[in-house]
């Protein structure tokens, strides 16, 4: 076995539990590691490396997982483009601010979505907001604002919570893509990932290919 793939694996402990529990395709994870790696050999084969991450893994104590079947699910994905993202920081002063706008919105087509935590506020939406920003002078309260992000909506049952490492998959799928996420919530079932919009069939491709969706 390379050292260089031992050395590698051992300081990704959280790739191994995945790969371990069959969250992670080995060949994916094979040329992520070829080319994320400078300590691996370049004329090393995909299927070389693939090989001894296979070695490695037989060496570990066995862990258990939750069996799944995704493509038995039925799943759909739905994406939207053009969101914008805008933070404020949570009081009741900005609450009501971020209440106000979604109102707003809420009554025009758009999509909208408001999100509350502990520290901040988001409110998410495909409305043009320039208007608003300069009629309620939001540029002095808004924490942060993103544009150009785009989501895809996965419609997971509700019994997919109960199996552990089921959210892992998506994030590692999108990892082994190298796609960022900028963000990701959970409403009931239903899972939102934000991702930049050049990034955003890039995305729809790799989690229709994981979660076994065909069109």
């Amino acid at each position: 076995m390379s050292n260089a793939i031992k050395a590698y694996l051992k300081m990704n402990p959280l790739l191994v539990k995945y790969a371990q529990i069959g969250l992670v395709n080995l060949t994916s994870l094979s040329r992520y590691i070829k080319k994320n790696s400078s300590e691996i050999d370049k004329n090393s084969s995909v299927a070389a490396i693939g090989m001894d991450i296979r070695r490695y893994l037989s060496q570990l104590p066995k862990l258990h997982r939750s069996t799944f079947i995704f493509s038995q699910l039925h799943l759909q994905l739905v994406t939207r483009s053009n969101l914008q993202e805008l933070i404020f920081n949570k009081s009741p002063e900005n609450r009501q601010t971020a209440l106000d706008i979604f109102n707003q919105i809420s009554r025009t087509k758009h999509f909208t979505c408001l999100v509350e935590g502990e520290k901040e506020i988001v409110l998410l939406t495909d409305y043009s907001i320039n208007d608003l920003l300069k009629k309620m002078d939001l540029k002095k309260i808004i924490y942060y604002h993103t544009s150009g992000l785009g989501f895809i909506s996965i419609d997971f049952p509700l019994k997919l919570r109960k199996v552990v490492g089921v959210y892992s998959f998506i994030t590692s799928a999108l990892l082994l893509a190298n796609i960022p996420i900028h963000s990701f919530h959970t409403i009931g079932g239903e899972i939102l990932i934000l991702v930049k919009n050049e990034d955003l069939i890039k995305t729809q491709e790799t989690l229709a290919s994981s979660l076994g969706i065909i069109d």
